[in-house]
């Protein structure tokens, strides 16, 4: 068997969709050994390397999109999967057109994992430049009658969301990464949908913690995301100027990009007062992520995978909202964030912070494990169903 795997656009320094593929593998090589997987990303080089698959080009995202090479690729194969992420939200057409290309040519079509905002992606859903201008003035010439800003963006959701409802409807087995993100393709009209679990949680640590011994620290792992960035970033600082007032605090930046994140944060670092009692995590590899978590008491992010890789070392996770998907990670374990990117409360996060690192390590981990085992679960029995899909 042949399978093709895309849909998120690999190879572009984002190191939790690295985390997702490289999971993903190793699932289809437990569950149906033998199958030929082939992997859809910019970086074909490392991924060939590192998962020991074929690599093929990124089909489907700018700036190539080469939708006409896809349909000859994915001929060449049985079987179509579009795998985690937030994709149905964060950029929905370009998965869907995949999904549709695959089906004309007569492939079976799986979705694996796959998440959905409460929202469609502000970047593609939202009136810009002229037609902003002229909805505007139509707006205007009614008198205030009729919104027609608010009308045509209503429009596209709506659009998009019967695409989804024809898309999915059509595939072999849907598997949604959590109950929330299922709650929201239902609302498009699919059924037959079922909620699993991030594939991530099969990650495993690097042996060898990446960081050096500080048995007399307490760690503290910061991500804040170059993209879609927290807006009060001096507010970021001031947050680690107050943490740092504790001789017997550091802080760790782990960047899930290791090229945007990491400038972003070392620059932040420089302006702090003790910029010497700030690390930063050098490796790209999950693994190392990870690792790294694991020697902190807690962990900071405004990206999902890295509270997801913290949660698998048994380290809680506090977030800043991007969309809705922080929320609903962080609400399986009775936490919610302290704002968002746009207005985040620093106060109520530094309080957070002390609360956590305040309670014995082996309490939090026990509290977590509860949940981390239903997670487990669930993408067990989702497992179970793609194993059959894939036999069909």
């Amino acid at each position: 068997m042949k399978i093709l795997l895309g849909g998120v656009p690999l190879g572009c320094d984002n190191i939790g969709d690295e985390a997702i593929i490289a999971c993903v593998v190793d699932l289809l090589r437990r569950i149906c050994p033998g199958a030929e997987l082939a992997v859809c990303t910019r970086d074909g080089e490392t991924t060939a390397r590192r998962l020991g698959v074929t690599a093929v080009p990124l089909y489907g995202f700018p700036p190539e999109p080469r939708l006409r090479e896809f349909a000859e690729e994915v001929g060449r194969h049985d079987v179509y999967i579009w795998f985690g992420a937030t994709g149905l939200s964060d950029y929905p057409e370009r998965g869907l057109r995949l999904l549709d290309i695959a089906r004309k040519a007569g492939k079976k079509t799986i979705v694996w994992g796959v998440g959905m905002n409460s929202q469609l992606n502000p970047a593609f859903y939202r009136a810009a430049g002229r037609r902003l201008a002229l909805l505007r003035l139509l707006s205007a010439a009614s008198l205030g009658l009729i919104d027609w800003v608010r009308a045509y963006e209503n429009h596209l959701c709506r659009r998009t969301r019967r695409h989804i409802r024809r898309s999915l409807g059509a595939c072999s087995l849907v598997v949604l990464r959590d109950g929330e993100s299922l709650s929201e393709v239902e609302k498009c009209g699919v059924r037959g949908a079922v909620a699993g679990a991030d594939t991530a949680i099969l990650q495993a640590s690097a042996p060898r913690p990446p960081l050096g011994p500080a048995p007399e620290a307490v760690r503290i792992g910061f991500c804040i995301s170059a993209q879609n960035a927290v807006r009060d970033l001096g507010g970021v600082k001031e947050l680690w100027n107050s943490l740092l007032k504790d001789p017997g605090i550091r802080l760790v930046l782990i960047p899930m990009n290791p090229r945007t994140d990491r400038l972003l944060m070392l620059d932040l670092a420089a302006k702090t007062d003790h910029p010497e009692r700030i690390e930063c995590l050098e490796s790209d590899l999950p693994a190392d992520v990870q690792a790294c978590a694991s020697q902190c008491r807690v962990v900071v992010s405004s990206r999902l995978h890295l509270l997801i890789l913290a949660s698998n070392a048994g380290v809680p996770g506090l977030g800043i909202e991007r969309g809705s998907k922080i929320a609903n990670y962080l609400k399986a374990f009775g936490r919610t964030s302290s704002g968002s990117v746009e207005n985040c409360d620093f106060e109520a996060l530094e309080r957070q912070i002390r609360e956590v690192i305040a309670m014995p390590p082996e309490t939090v981990r026990s509290q977590m494990q509860g949940v981390m085992d239903r997670m487990h679960h669930r993408l067990e029995a989702a497992a179970e169903l793609l194993r059959r899909a894939l036999e069909a």
